[in-house]
Formats: structure tokens, C-alpha cells, sequence
């Protein structure tokens, strides 16, 4: 089995990494999921909830069990177990489960790499307070314990762009519809402001596809793109809609969603007159 490595520092992707291990294990040696169940008196549901990286707090008793029974010994078995228990560390999103319906702040956090297409919001790591609150409002929310809440964990996902060491690298392809929504003026001028100021960071890229363009390549729903570091990790596409949300992580589904980004990136302009069209629409919303 090759060295097991978790990138970032993100329990989450402790946790996948101990399930995409253990899959490959179990293929190495050649067992069906209904053998693993059989030999354990498992039940399906729990090697699935294993495999498929959905439990929530991994079990290193799970673990060793399934290690004995592919035969993984060793350093290779205690790294394993090691990354188990890791892996059932609560990150700071899960004290947001009301407003997180999913793990993808966990991905995020340890992604190096985020590539995203937005076309209705502005993206979420580069929204300032006032506009998590407009977006809050419109979804419905109203009540202002809730409301501040869901800008509280908003504000904390931002962090991984101002981390001391190595901030994660964002960049961000955006119809330029987007802006034009943002409603009132005052908002308006104070959300652009800090895109600009967001852009003065080498690790920071936002670039628009201007209206004038027309329908342009690539068009379709958002989604966000998380690189990682080490090549040990697969990368994640995340798409998500008002009903669900899918990760994506296939080989074909990861070029599909790269080369898209490529064609969107080519249709918007460069970041240089991006922040140009910003000092437009800031001096036009004085």
C-alpha cells in the first residue's frame, strides 16, 4: 500500500483518505463488499458508510478490523488507524450544522487550490458581511439570532484565504450579472470595494465575463474545483443546486469540469481589467 498522506489540515480529508485506503485494500486482495459484511457479520449499510467516507466520526476499532482482514500490517496498519482517529476530530464547520448541510467547508479547508464559476452570488470566500446578510434574507431567514449565525460561519470560511503560512489559492471566474444584482447602493459599492481589495492578494485571482460577451463557452450551473497538494488526494468538483449537492471525483468528471473552467476562464477578462471594470462600478455606485 503507498504512503498514506492527508493534505491540508482538514479532519475531512483525513476521513476520505482512510476510506479511499481501504478501498483500494479490499480490491488489492480481491474481496467483494458482500464478503467484507459476511466474514465481519457486518451489515451492508456500515462497510458502505465506511467506503463511501460518510460516517461521521471514524472508528479505529472499524478500522483495525479491516485491516486484519486485508492483511494490512504493520506501519501501514498504524498509519491507517493513526488517520482514523484523526480523522474524528470536529472541525470548527461542524458546529454549523444548520447552516452547512454538507462537509464541503471540510474539503475546502484543506484544499490548496479552489477554482470556482459563479453566476448568480458572489463567491462565497469573497462575500463581506453585509452581502451574507442579503443573501440570508433572501433565502428566506428572517429571524436575526439566524441570520447572524449563518454570517458568523460564513466569516470563518474566509479564513483559509488569510492563513499566516500558505493561504489556499483561489480563483474565481464570474458573470459579470452577478454585480450588476447586487442591490442596494450601498451595498453594492462596499461589496465591490472589497473585491478590489481581495484582488491586491497575489493569491487571490476573480475574474469576469463581461454582458457584452454575449452567450459565451461553458456557461451552465456553478461549481467549485478543490486542488489538492498532495498527489496522493484525488480532486473534488462540487456542484450544488436548491435540492442537493453532489461531489464529483472521477477522472473523466475532473477533466470535464478542468476544461470547462479553461473555456470560461478564456470567454471573461483578464484579471488586470477585471479590477479596471471594479473601479468602474465603484466610481459609478458613489
Amino acid at each position: 500500500m503507498p504512503e498514506i498522506h492527508a493534505a491540508g489540515y482538514s479532519p475531512t480529508i483525513r476521513k476520505r483518505a482512510v476510506s479511499r485506503k481501504l478501498v483500494q485494500a479490499r480490491k488489492n486482495v480481491g474481496m467483494t463488499t458482500t464478503e467484507v459484511c459476511k466474514r465481519l457479520r457486518w451489515s451492508p449499510s456500515k462497510l458502505n458508510y465506511i467506503e463511501k467516507s460518510k460516517w461521521i466520526e471514524p472508528n479505529s476499532d472499524a478500522v483495525a478490523d479491516l485491516c486484519e482482514l486485508y492483511g494490512i500490517e504493520g506501519a501501514e496498519r498504524e498509519a491507517l488507524i493513526t488517520l482514523a482517529r484523526e480523522g474524528r476530530q470536529r472541525g470548527w464547520w461542524s458546529r454549523y450544522n444548520d447552516v452547512f448541510r454538507d462537509e464541503f467547508p471540510g474539503f475546502e479547508a484543506g484544499a490548496s487550490l479552489i477554482r470556482t464559476f459563479q453566476n448568480t452570488f458572489v463567491p462565497g470566500l469573497l462575500q463581506t458581511r453585509e452581502y451574507i446578510e442579503a443573501v440570508t434574507r433572501a433565502a428566506g431567514i428572517d429571524d436575526p439570532a439566524e441570520i447572524e449565525r449563518h454570517v458568523h460561519a460564513r466569516l470563518e470560511r474566509q479564513r483559509i484565504l488569510t492563513l499566516p503560512a500558505v493561504p489556499t489559492r483561489l480563483c474565481a471566474v464570474v458573470d459579470e450579472n452577478v454585480i450588476a444584482r447586487i442591490r442596494p447602493l450601498e451595498l453594492r459599492k462596499a461589496q465591490l470595494k472589497h473585491l478590489l481589495d481581495m484582488t491586491e492578494q497575489e493569491h487571490v485571482e476573480l475574474r469576469l465575463i463581461p454582458t457584452a460577451a454575449g452567450p459565451y463557452p461553458g456557461a451552465g450551473e456553478a461549481f467549485t474545483y478543490l486542488g489538492f497538494t498532495d498527489p496522493a488526494e484525488r480532486d473534488i468538483v462540487y456542484l450544488e443546486t436548491t435540492i442537493d449537492y453532489r461531489f464529483l471525483e472521477e477522472k473523466d468528471e475532473l477533466r470535464r469540469f478542468t476544461d470547462r473552467f479553461d473555456r470560461l476562464a478564456e470567454a471573461a477578462l483578464s484579471a488586470e481589467a477585471t479590477r479596471d471594470r471594479l473601479l468602474e462600478e465603484v466610481r459609478g455606485a458613489t
